[in-house]
């Protein structure tokens, strides 16, 4: 692995962040569902998406919220390019493993 390589957990996937060319935050159809986060990968024809674990409250915050979490992707992968051995990236999980939206977790390679 060359240095400085970023990786970032994507669901069941694991894709180098130097191949991730946008992120969405798409609309929950329906008030109990949450906003996902959708990566564009190249060579991946489809989105990758990540649950947020961020509801849409009718107010705004919840799309606030989860704008935030996806400004925070960014700057997360520029911290991630700056580590001299490279890093993993994830969204941060609960107990159970579950996604839960909590923020992105950073993690030193080597």
């Amino acid at each position: 692995m060359a240095r400085r390589d970023v990786w970032v957990r994507v669901g069941d996937d694991l894709v180098r962040g130097d191949t991730v060319v946008g992120v969405t935050v798409s609309d929950p159809h329906y008030h109990h569902e949450t906003f996902k986060l959708m990566l564009k990968v190249t060579g991946h024809r489809d989105h990758l998406w990540l649950n947020s674990g961020v509801r849409d409250d009718d107010q705004g915050a919840g799309r606030e919220q989860v704008n935030a979490l996806a400004d925070a992707f960014v700057d997360t992968l520029a911290r991630g390019a700056a580590m001299p051995s490279g890093a993993l990236i994830r969204l941060g999980t609960d107990e159970d493993g579950d996604e839960d939206g909590s923020g992105w977790v950073l993690s030193s390679l080597g």
